[in-house]
């Protein structure tokens, strides 16, 4: 602890108080809200067009089949090797171009995810510099008035040694003088070594702060991606053959 108390209270400020920087906060963001803007247009358009092959798809095999079936009996329309023969291609060509629908959204939203964690990790660096510069701006406005002070209280030692009546010759006033400038600067030099200690302190807590806020983003990116993920494994695992009815 600083041992004089005058200059204490000089060098001991409020510590700036620094908002929490999250994943939600950034995303609120206008930078990132149009980079999400234009992904999800991106998932739009290819959901649509996706749709739109389905249903031609689905028109074509209805007509393949009604072309098929046409003037034949229904109740032998079950046993009818051609008819069965064409449901299972219909199906194998239907189950696979679904299979590859969702393989192109997995592919596209694990692209958009990843495109995030770097749109939102350059806005969190942004915001952690503004901070760190605050904090800064801070230190050396501080640092600007302590000297401002320092300098003031050597002009005032000056004049008081100078009016000081008990100095009756010039080798008395010369000795106070240099005894006070001694303990000046023994005063000034400490002041400063505390205030500096106590700036660098400012700075790995704040640096600390922004370590664990990187380190926060990077997960929840990554748990999503991983959700992402395992959608994806689980329809693997699941069976593949899909129709329409």
């Amino acid at each position: 602890m600083c041992n004089w108390p005058e200059f204490c209270k000089y060098v001991i400020s409020e510590d700036l108080k620094f908002e929490s920087i999250t994943a939600e906060s950034l995303r609120a963001e206008k930078g990132f809200q149009k980079i999400a803007r234009k992904q999800q247009k991106e998932l739009d358009t290819m959901k649509k067009r996706q749709l739109k092959e389905q249903l031609t798809m689905q028109k074509q095999q209805c007509t393949a089949i009604e072309k098929l079936i046409k003037g034949k009996n229904k109740s032998d329309l079950v046993s009818d090797p051609t008819v069965r023969k064409l449901v299972v291609e219909q199906t194998v060509q239907w189950s696979d171009m679904v299979e590859r629908h969702r393989k192109e959204e997995w592919e596209l939203v694990r692209q958009h995810l990843t495109d995030q964690q770097d749109i939102l990790k350059r806005l969190m660096e942004t915001s952690h510099a503004a901070q760190m510069k605050q904090l800064e701006a801070k230190h050396d406005r501080e640092m600007k008035e302590m000297n401002s002070r320092q300098a003031k209280i050597s002009v005032e030692t000056m004049r008081e040694v100078a009016n000081d009546k008990t100095l009756r010759t010039k080798g008395d006033r010369d000795r106070r003088m240099k005894e006070k400038k001694q303990n000046n600067t023994k005063k000034f030099t400490d002041e400063r070594r505390f205030a500096q200690k106590k700036n660098d302190r400012e700075i790995e807590k704040l640096k600390s702060k922004h370590d664990k806020e990187m380190e926060t983003l990077i997960k929840d990116v990554q748990n999503q991606i991983e959700l992402n993920n395992n959608e994806e494994l689980e329809h693997q695992l699941a069976p593949k053959m899909e129709f329409f009815a």
